[in-house]
C-alpha cells in the first residue's frame, strides 16, 4: 500500500465532494474537515474514478490501491468551532485529489479546506452535471476535456491568462459557498453530506488561498484587494500566466512562495515573484520566497508519496536523494506555520523558526540567480503603470 504520512494534527479528517449547481459554470471542490471517525471506517480512494487515470492502465495499477487519510462523508467533529478556511488550487493537468496530503494535514489541525477542481480545461479530468433527459430525478456527468497547450505562441499566453482569471474567480466562489454553508443557505446539487452540521462552525474571516504550479499563480490572481483571503501561499508557482495588471491588484497582505530546487524556476519566474516584494508598492506585509532543497516541481504533490520505494519516485524525478517524507514534512511546516501565524492560530510559527527546524531542507530565498537591476526596472514599470 502507498505510504501516505499520518497527519500531525489532533483531529481525524473527513472529506466530501461539493458541487454548487447543474451546468458547466458550476463550482466544484473537495471539502476536507475535522471529523469523527470510527475505527471500522474505510479510508477514501485517492483516485476518484478511472477517468482521472490519464487512460493509462499503468497509472491505474500504480494508484488503484492508494487510500488517503480521510473518510468520505464522515460526520464533522463537534468539538470544532470557528474553523479557519483554506482554498486550494491544483496545477495544470492535475485535479482536486492531487494535493490530498497537504489538505488533510491542514484539516487535521482544525481547518476547513476546499480543494477546487477547475472547469477551465486545465484539470486532467473533471465534469459537470445535467439532468437526465429520461429521468429528471437523476443526473448525467458531462466530462470536460483537458486542453493541452505548448505555451510557445502569444495566443497560448492569452488562453492561459483567461484560464488563470477564471480559476481565481472559482477560488473566490468556493469561499463564497463556504460562507453559505456556514450560514446554512447553501443548496448545491447531488451532494452526499449533511451541511447542517457545518452551520455556524466556520470563520470565513480567517481565510487563506494557496495552490501549486498553475494553482500557485491562481493563488496570486485570487489574492486581490477586494478578496476576503487574508494570507496566500504558492507552491512552485508558474508565473508567466499572469499579467502586469494582476501584480498591481495584489492585496496588502502576507504571501509566501515555496519553490522547488530543480527543473522549473528560471530567472524570469523568480523576477516575477519579486514583483510582490513589499518595496514594489510600499507595503509592510510579510512577503518571502523559500526553496525546498533537493526538490523537483512534483515533489509537492501526492505522487511523491504514492510508492513505498523512494528509489522509484526518485527515478521518476519527483525528488532527489533525500527521503521525500522529510521534504514533505518541511513543506507542511512551512505552510501551516505561515498560514497559522497570519490567521492568529495556535500552530502558527515564525518563518525563521521553521527554517531553523528544517535547516537541512530549506533555503531562504531562491537558488536561481537574478539580475537585481532587471527586477528594479520591472518594479519601476509596475509602479509607473499603476499610477497612470
Amino acid at each position: 500500500m502507498p505510504n501516505f504520512p499520518e497527519p500531525s494534527g489532533p483531529y481525524s479528517v473527513g472529506c466530501s465532494d461539493v458541487l454548487s449547481k447543474l451546468g458547466e459554470d458550476r463550482c466544484f471542490f473537495r471539502l476536507f474537515y475535522p471529523a469523527c471517525i470510527e475505527e471500522t471506517s474505510k479510508k477514501t480512494h485517492w483516485l476518484p474514478s478511472t477517468e482521472y487515470s490519464y487512460n493509462s492502465w499503468i497509472f491505474r495499477c500504480f494508484t488503484s490501491s492508494a487510500r488517503i487519510n480521510a473518510v468520505m462523508n464522515a460526520d464533522l467533529d463537534n468539538r470544532v468551532n470557528g474553523m479557519p478556511v483554506v482554498v486550494f488550487s491544483h496545477g495544470d493537468d492535475l485535479c482536486r485529489n492531487d494535493h490530498s496530503h497537504t489538505c488533510i494535514e491542514l484539516a487535521s489541525k482544525g481547518m476547513l479546506v476546499a480543494s477546487v477542481e477547475h472547469g477551465d480545461r486545465s484539470a486532467k479530468a473533471t465534469y459537470y452535471l445535467q439532468e437526465d433527459a429520461n429521468d429528471n430525478t437523476k443526473y448525467k456527468k458531462i466530462w470536460i476535456p483537458y486542453i493541452r497547450l505548448k505555451d510557445k505562441r502569444p495566443s497560448d499566453h492569452e488562453i492561459r491568462n483567461k484560464q488563470v482569471r477564471r480559476r481565481a474567480l472559482e477560488c473566490n466562489t468556493a469561499l463564497e459557498h463556504i460562507e453559505e454553508i456556514n450560514n446554512g443557505t447553501f443548496k448545491g446539487v447531488a451532494n452526499e453530506i449533511n451541511f447542517v452540521q457545518f452551520k455556524g462552525k466556520v470563520d470565513v474571516e480567517k481565510a487563506a488561498v494557496m495552490g501549486h504550479s498553475f494553482g500557485g499563480a491562481t493563488a496570486v490572481a485570487a489574492f486581490t484587494k477586494v478578496t476576503k483571503f487574508k494570507v496566500g501561499v504558492a507552491l512552485d508557482a508558474w508565473m508567466p500566466v499572469l499579467d502586469k495588471e494582476q501584480y498591481q491588484d495584489v492585496a496588502d497582505k502576507p504571501f509566501l512562495f515555496i519553490n522547488s530546487f530543480k527543473d522549473f524556476q528560471t530567472p524570469e519566474t523568480i523576477a516575477s515573484m519579486r514583483n510582490l516584494d513589499g518595496d514594489t508598492f510600499g507595503i509592510d506585509a510579510e512577503r518571502k520566497i523559500v526553496t525546498i532543497k533537493d526538490s523537483h516541481h512534483l515533489t509537492q504533490i501526492d505522487l511523491t508519496l504514492l510508492a513505498k520505494w523512494s528509489w522509484f519516485t526518485r527515478m521518476c524525478e519527483l525528488h532527489g536523494p533525500v527521503d521525500p517524507h522529510k521534504l514533505t514534512k518541511a513543506n507542511d511546516d512551512l505552510i501551516a506555520g505561515f498560514i497559522g501565524k497570519h490567521l492568529g492560530l495556535d500552530f502558527g510559527a515564525e518563518l525563521d523558526e521553521v527554517v531553523k527546524k528544517h535547516e537541512q531542507c530549506i533555503l531562504v530565498g531562491s537558488n536561481v540567480a537574478v539580475n537585481e537591476e532587471v527586477i528594479k526596472s520591472q518594479k519601476d514599470e509596475l509602479r509607473s503603470t499603476a499610477s497612470q
